[in-house]
């Protein structure tokens, strides 16, 4: 028997995962783009290229006036340059064109895996939306809501396409060399404090190297040096770093502290495991113990840059006053390394470099004067010239010196932070550098995670989210039933149609996907959330019954529905039929968190459908049957079929505050008549299917049915059955 329903769940997974539609779409190269759409978002050039160099870009030439041909600019594709930014249900693929100096000439989104486009229309490709990224320069923050204008009820995929397409133009803009931004260069003695995300990695503070899994995405990791505790605080934030030094305490404490950041669509290829730092021939390990997570970024120029973050504990061996390289051993996904050049590193560089010119400087001086006249000088005249000497040497260190200290503050080229930094000896002295000329932006979007949300929150939609939830609160405490369809009627308009913030079992997936980051980026998202997450503790399915925009159109209907239509299931097969929904959340879920982007909730959720008003038939018929059952079935969708309801009822299992019963309950039917999700059977409760909806409870406060006689007065006259018995 359970190897027939093992056989039979499997079959039906399969035949899911074969819906035509469901699989995922390969998102396309840019040797695929047609060149109609090239010319879209690079509307200047002549004539492209072919694909050209490490990262897939095609450079775009215009023809000058004596005929020669010009670099007018670069189109790429966001899919090309990893890491991408997730989305509310994964990735999105955008073209975009570049000119030379960061400016943005065009952006056409090209695909994204969006189960609700279906469902609320192509919301990117929104007249207006997609040509505001013309004219802006790579330096911008892209911020949501400030100079990107965003799109109602879809800001999570609005912000992750801006910081996508922001962070592959200047992966572009490095790799091209045409980044020479307010940082210095990779060896240049500087602080960072103050630098941007953008700039710690231009001038090699921060070193960033990819790990691909073929066919499946990458990870980025990105590695520093914490010099100190006030560069430790400005990296994570005074909180986590604190945090971070606690953990490096209980460990016995470190000489060397790393801090690592991942980013991408692959966390998982990010290991405790295979970590080690070669320096002078030497290699050290480090400890998997010693490599401690410290989870998602809260605060610091990390937020908003790292998807995690965590710190490595490095042995005292390595001399951080000198070069070393960080090996990363992924076994079947190969070996990783990149070199390292902390900030003591770079100043003893950099006064070693300020010694040899001053000695230099000595050097030429002492052979400019020629030799020496014949005869002994003088005591005074002796004095005096080595005097003179010792001022000119000293003179030359102090200029040596200024020289670095100028240099370090001043913008100069940045090595690709995926090419390494050029050995020592390869490194020109600061005073013979040729500093290019360098674009002249300021990056002003590294603020910390709270700032940034506060900075992009639409406050008028949290105020209206916040109402709703008020309402809803007010009807499920006070138990007034006008009060109840009052807060289901704001809840079916604004959370259904105007303002479409109705949770779904899509934020689960979202958030196995693309992480907890996906609700603490909106917080009227953030607000529903916590709300619905805490009352399901205390209460139970609170979230059903009252801000539930699908359950308050089933209510209604039910309401307007005559009593003879309905044709409730009988409770054989009811009971069995109320699982369902669990076999549906698992069959959403455990492919989610398999690692599979495979999109199969709007199939189950009409919600997306009927309130953002699919154009797609199919869902549609699906919605249908959804609602056309719930004219016969009371609520027939949260009964047997809803994958959010499932959850939330896995969830009410250990709530506090249950539904009380009375005496009555074991004689009373009028309660497990009116229950419009079957959850009742007379004094017993199925508290993972009560959606808290007050009926029953209303019910005991009016003294519906035989609540309103006493208890005493019920029981006589209950028919006593006799049972003859034999001696």
């Amino acid at each position: 028997m359970h190897l027939r329903a093992s056989i039979l769940r499997a079959a039906i997974v399969a035949a899911l995962f074969t819906v035509p539609g469901v699989s995922p779409v390969l998102g396309q190269r840019i040797e695929r783009i047609p060149e109609s759409l090239m010319r879209t978002v690079m509307p200047e050039a002549d004539r492209f290229g072919d694909v050209t160099g490490d990262l897939p870009v095609v450079v775009a030439f215009t023809v000058a006036s004596d005929g020669s041909e010009l670099v007018s600019g670069y189109v790429f594709l966001t899919s090309d340059l990893p890491p991408e930014q997730y989305g509310y249900s994964g990735p999105i693929e955008a073209l975009v064109g570049m000119r030379p100096d960061g400016t943005m000439t065009g952006m056409r989104v090209t695909d994204y895996n969006e189960s609700y486009m279906r469902s609320m229309g192509d919301f990117l490709r929104t007249p207006g939306f997609q040509e505001q990224f013309a004219g802006k320069h790579i330096g911008d923050p892209f911020q949501l809501w400030n100079d990107i204008e965003g799109i109602s009820r879809v800001s999570i995929s609005v912000r992750a396409l801006s910081r996508g397409v922001r962070d592959a133009a200047r992966r572009v803009a490095n790799a091209y060399a045409l980044i020479d931004g307010p940082s210095a260069a990779a060896t240049d003695v500087v602080d960072p404090i103050g630098m941007s995300w953008f700039d710690l990695r231009q001038s090699g503070i921060v070193q960033r190297f990819e790990v691909t899994e073929p066919g499946e995405g990458s990870a980025g990791i990105g590695l520093a040096f914490i010099e100190n505790d006030r560069l430790g605080a400005y990296f994570l934030g005074a909180q986590l770093y604190e945090r971070a030094q606690r953990s490096a305490e209980r460990r016995g404490g470190a000489d060397n502290l790393m801090l690592y950041t991942i980013d991408g669509s692959r966390l998982r290829l990010f290991r405790q495991q295979g970590w080690s730092i070669e320096q002078d021939g030497d290699t050290t390990t480090i400890d998997p113990r010693n490599v401690i997570s410290m989870g998602l970024p809260s605060g610091g120029i990390v937020s908003g840059e790292a998807t995690m973050v965590g710190i490595m504990l490095v042995d005292a061996s390595v001399d951080p006053s000198r070069p070393f390289r960080f090996v990363y051993d992924l076994e079947a996904f190969g070996v990783h390394s990149v070199e390292y050049l902390s900030l003591e590193a770079r100043r003893a560089t950099a006064e070693a470099e300020a010694i040899a010119a001053a000695e230099a400087a000595a050097a030429s001086a002492s052979a400019e004067a020629g030799p020496l006249e014949t005869g002994a000088p003088n005591e005074t005249e002796t004095s005096g010239e080595d005097s003179l000497a010792d001022s000119a040497e000293a003179e030359a260190l102090e200029d040596a010196a200024i020289g670095v200290e100028v240099e370090g503050a001043t913008s100069t080229r940045g090595s690709s932070p995926e090419s390494g930094i050029p050995p020592l000896e390869d490194a020109a002295p600061p005073e013979t550098r040729e500093a290019p000329p360098a674009l002249d932006f300021v990056l002003t979007e590294d603020e910390s995670l709270l700032d940034r949300t506060l900075a992009e929150a639409s406050w008028g939609r949290l105020a209206l989210m916040a109402f709703v939830i008020a309402l809803a609160t007010a009807a499920f405490l006070t138990k007034l039933t006008p009060l109840r369809w009052a807060s289901l009627g704001v809840t079916l308009v604004v959370l259904g149609w105007v303002d479409g913030g109705f949770l779904s079992v899509s934020h689960i997936t979202s958030g196995i996907w693309t992480g907890v980051g996906v609700y603490l980026r909106d917080l009227p998202l953030l607000l529903m959330v916590t709300f619905t997450l805490v009352t399901t503790l205390v209460w139970g399915r609170m979230f059903c019954g009252f801000l539930c925009p699908f359950g308050a159109l089933q209510d209604m209907i039910d309401a307007v529905v005559p009593t003879s239509w309905k044709r409730p299931l009988p409770t054989r097969v009811h009971r069995p039929a109320t699982w369902v929904k669990y076999g549906i959340l698992a069959v959403i879920l455990v492919p989610a968190v398999l690692g599979s982007q495979i999109s199969l909730y709007q199939y189950f959720e009409p919600f997306g459908t009927v309130f953002f008003l699919s154009p797609s038939l199919p869902l549609w018929l699906i919605a249908g049957a959804f609602l056309g059952a719930s004219v016969v079935i009371p609520r027939f969708y949260c009964r047997y079929a809803c994958p959010l309801g499932a959850a939330l009822g896995i969830l009410s299992l250990v709530s506090l505050r249950r539904i009380p019963r009375v005496e009555h309950c074991s004689l009373c039917f009028v309660c497990e008549q009116k229950c419009p999700t079957g959850a009742i059977r007379k004094d017993v409760i199925d508290v993972h299917e009560c959606v808290r909806c007050n009926v029953c409870e209303v019910q005991l406060i009016e003294q519906q049915g035989v609540c309103r006689h006493d208890i005493d007065e019920i029981r006589p006259r209950l028919i006593q059955l006799k049972v003859e018995t034999r001696v």
